[in-house]
């Protein structure tokens, strides 16, 4: 029961932030909305502990996903509290997916693809 409901409290919380995020600042949304599989892939095939942006980028190789919108992107995910910063760099940060939350990530896809089936 306490599971359901801590499951409960985090799709609320992230429905939340999206719809702020919605309100707030709509080319990020779009662009999230747009892109979050992508990045769900590019983070699950990466081999690496801490990524940067690039490293990242380079397990989408065909994709029309700049590595300037995959970092703005990762800072969202930061914001949202499904991966970490492992270090922060003015040429490149670096991501700690060794705290990638997966079931944060998938509540955040399912809350997106439901908004884009209902519009």
């Amino acid at each position: 029961m306490a599971e359901d409901s801590d499951a409960n409290s985090m799709a609320d919380s992230l429905q939340r932030q999206a719809q702020s995020l919605q309100e707030t600042s709509p080319a990020k949304y779009g662009l999230l909305k747009a892109y979050h599989e992508r990045v769900r892939e590019a983070l699950e095939v990466c081999s690496r502990n801490y990524p940067s942006t690039k490293q990242l980028s380079e397990n989408l190789p065909d994709s029309s996903l700049t590595p300037q919108m995959l970092g703005n992107l990762l800072a969202l995910l930061v914001q949202l509290e499904i991966i970490e910063v492992f270090s922060e760099r003015n040429n490149s940060n670096r991501y700690d997916l060794t705290h990638y939350d997966r079931k944060r990530m998938d509540i955040l896809s399912h809350i997106l693809q439901r908004v884009s089936a209902s519009s």
